[in-house]
């Protein structure tokens, strides 16, 4: 076996018993990740954690301006936006703080304000993100004072860039390695703001962090939905971890097969 998805099978293993305090009331083996995507064919999510310094209320209710330290992970591209992740997990519950598109150079203060390792992503819409696959509240209002209080002390955000970008969390429910590759398998009750995109592209960033370090790994590659009697195995056990959070049966299973993968930590700049 390839010495890298070797390290990564490790550190999944670990993860299982690791993050297993941070989620109690679902009584089975999982790893807690977060799939990065975009809705333009061909594109990964470019993604860095950064810490979180402060939230500010925007200019409506539906703006946000989130305080951040350290920078981007790349130049934002004409169309692209910025979006925020953030996520208090031991309460199943987070927040997507998304800008508006870059409509092109020399525009970008509409987007963001960087200064040296100071950032600011400029908030136009507030999302709410949720550990279990169903969420139907896509275009909420939500009062600034619920984000504050929800995740007003949390020490890390994922960042991720792209069109469309989105972020959201998915319990790993089965992994393993085939051909030298890492294939993670996942299911969802819904059609979700990832799934819109997932029709558009199928090239997605998976993040797998140690949630208390938010150290781990951004892997890129391709994700597929796939029929039960394609993969038993592991469609049994996403039925599984349905069942123990209540969840019902999953209504999509999906596989990703990573094709590459960088090392991720905090910005300690």
């Amino acid at each position: 076996m390839n010495s890298d998805v070797s390290t990564l099978l490790d550190f999944l293993e670990a993860q299982r018993v690791k993050q297993a305090p941070h989620f109690p009331t679902v009584k089975f083996d999982k790893v807690l990740s977060f799939m990065g995507t975009t809705s333009l064919p061909g594109t990964h999510l470019s993604v860095a954690v950064l810490p979180v310094v402060r939230l500010q209320p925007g200019a409506s209710p539906s703006e946000m301006r989130v305080h951040l330290r350290g920078r981007l992970p790349r130049a934002l591209a004409r169309n692209e936006c910025v979006t925020v992740h953030v996520d208090k997990v031991d309460q199943y519950q987070g927040y997507q703080i998304k800008s508006r598109p870059l409509s092109g150079a020399g525009s970008e203060a509409q987007v963001f304000e960087a200064s040296g390792d100071d950032l600011v992503v400029e908030g136009r819409q507030i999302y709410t993100v949720h550990h279990s696959p169903y969420t139907m509240k896509f275009f909420e209002q939500i009062p600034y004072d619920e984000v504050e209080q929800t995740v007003g002390s949390v020490k890390y955000a994922f960042v991720g860039m792209g069109e469309t970008a989105n972020i959201s969390p998915r319990f790993v429910f089965h992994h393993e390695s085939k051909l030298d590759r890492l294939n993670l398998f996942h299911g969802d009750g819904l059609a979700l703001k990832t799934y819109m995109n997932l029709k558009h592209n199928r090239q997605e960033t998976r993040i797998v962090v140690d949630l208390d370090t938010f150290e781990g790994w951004a892997l890129q590659g391709t994700v597929e939905e796939f029929a039960p009697h394609q993969h038993p195995a592991a469609y049994d056990r996403i039925c599984q971890g349905f069942a123990a959070g209540n969840w019902g049966r999953p209504s999509r299973v999906f596989r990703f097969v990573a094709d590459r993968f960088e090392q991720i930590a905090p910005f300690r700049g």
